[in-house]
């Protein structure tokens, strides 16, 4: 992939919404927009997709899969788990972004795309360093500053932690009660969801432009149309 100026932090504005079914609607329009992110590269209809293009691919579709389970863990109140759906978006963002990091892109994806170690592929300036999801996380907040802490706080409702029962903590009449329900209860306040939910929305948007500028690098219809129709003669 070609290099990139990354020198300066990317701020990712949105607009604040009333309430939070707004908000839910605007991350369900996302869903149609990632599908056909790449109808204007990986064209004509009939052509050949290297494997780095198929593992690209498969960041769409499991950027889709986790709009619709967001919105359905956001609904549900369960915030735990819409947590967890926040980790697998950011850390869908994270290996599109980390194929702007190894030497030979291509080979990045016959590797992942069979079966291979994400952690296997290494730094092009520095062989000895895996792509690691530290690592990773630490190199795409170097772009989007806001990675860091929404990483660090969505890892913790994937792993067991602390975090897990001081959420259902209730205090009432001086007396600290909790249930074992992975529903939120009654006391969580509203925006508690937005900020989940605006959190999502743009990583999102992140995910969006890192598949945009990978998207940039690979052949356009016309040169693809030309290899197909080469490839019959």
């Amino acid at each position: 992939m070609a290099d990139r100026d990354r020198s300066e932090p990317v701020q990712i504005m949105i607009d604040m919404l009333p309430d939070l079914s707004s908000r839910l609607v605007r991350i369900r329009s996302f869903d149609q927009r990632v599908q056909r992110l790449p109808d204007e590269t990986y064209a004509p209809m009939g052509g050949t997709l290297a494997d780095v293009e198929w593992y690209s691919l498969s960041a769409v579709v499991k950027t889709s899969s986790d709009i619709n389970a967001f919105c359905a863990m956001i609904e549900s109140r369960n915030s735990i788990a819409a947590g967890s759906v926040l980790r697998s978006q950011i850390d869908t963002a994270m290996r599109i972004f980390g194929l702007s990091l190894v030497e030979d892109v291509e080979a990045a994806g016959i590797l992942l795309m069979n079966g291979g170690k994400y952690s296997e592929l290494r730094h092009r300036l520095n062989p000895k360093q895996q792509l690691r999801d530290a690592y990773l996380s630490e190199q795409i907040s170097a772009r989007f500053p806001w990675v860091r802490g929404a990483y660090r706080d969505a890892c913790e409702n994937v792993h067991l932690t602390h975090r897990t029962i001081k959420h259902k903590l209730k205090l009432l009449g001086g007396r600290i009660f909790f249930n074992l329900s992975g529903l939120d209860h009654e006391s969580v306040e509203e925006t508690t969801y937005y900020h989940l939910a605006d959190t999502f929305y743009i990583a999102l948007e992140m995910t969006i432009d890192l598949l945009q500028e990978f998207l940039s690098t690979r052949p356009g219809p016309e040169e693809r149309m030309k290899l197909m129709l080469a490839s019959r003669d």
